[in-house]
């Protein structure tokens, strides 16, 4: 009888809050048809509260990878024009030279931010905000904003305190519960195949994650 596959551990770092419990169901979905499972290190993912500390750390993704060593990034493209150049500018690749990191890294970029992602499971999303899903972008991925486009939505149609208490503040660029409702939402609701017809480059990290 053949002997199960060792499960792939890896290092995982993340931006933000939202972004690691996408990390953690984007895991879990996946393991649901795999054998050879991914699982995260103890104590990861690890939240860097930022993309430059992240960026910081793509010398040490190169001088980490190796077999047995698998290391899982990701981060937003923001303002970048595109993945390949966000790839290039970090890893010091020239552009006349073909993107080959290391096998043992798995580096995603959620275009533009995870909120893209979020958006791209408007129906589920609007079921949880009790709203209509046409408040939502269909193709969330080609938004300049989406972190704006999601708190314009709540600004114009919810009415629950906790949902109000998302929005920006005198003081911070989101609300207290920002962070808070949107792991709620992505932990329970959020359905990333489901999310991947609206969004590009979520699917492009799921068929990554697939065929690690």
């Amino acid at each position: 009888m053949a002997s199960r596959l060792a499960d792939l551990l890896f290092y995982a770092f993340v931006e933000d809050i939202p972004s690691e419990k996408a990390a953690i169901k984007l895991f879990n979905k996946v393991n649901e048809t795999r054998e050879q499972k991914l699982i995260f290190n103890p104590g990861f993912p690890t939240i860097t509260r930022g993309n430059q500390k992240l960026r910081e750390k793509c010398p040490a993704f190169l001088n980490m990878a190796r077999p047995g060593t698998n290391i899982f990034a990701l981060t937003d493209l923001d303002r970048i024009e595109c993945a390949p150049a966000l790839i290039r500018d970090w890893f010091g690749i020239q552009s006349d030279k073909e993107i080959l990191l290391p096998t043992e890294i798995c580096f995603r970029v959620a275009v533009r931010e995870v909120e893209s992602w979020i958006l791209a499971d408007r129906i589920a999303l609007a079921d949880f905000f009790r709203i209509s899903d046409i408040n939502f972008h269909q193709s969330p991925d080609n938004l300049e904003d989406p972190k704006e486009h999601l708190l314009n939505v709540i600004r114009r149609r919810t009415r629950r305190r906790i949902y109000r208490d998302m929005l920006p503040t005198e003081y911070s660029h989101v609300g207290p519960t920002y962070n808070e409702v949107l792991a709620e939402f992505i932990t329970v609701n959020w359905d990333p195949h489901r999310a991947s017809e609206n969004s590009a480059s979520l699917e492009k990290t799921i068929r990554a994650l697939e065929n690690f």
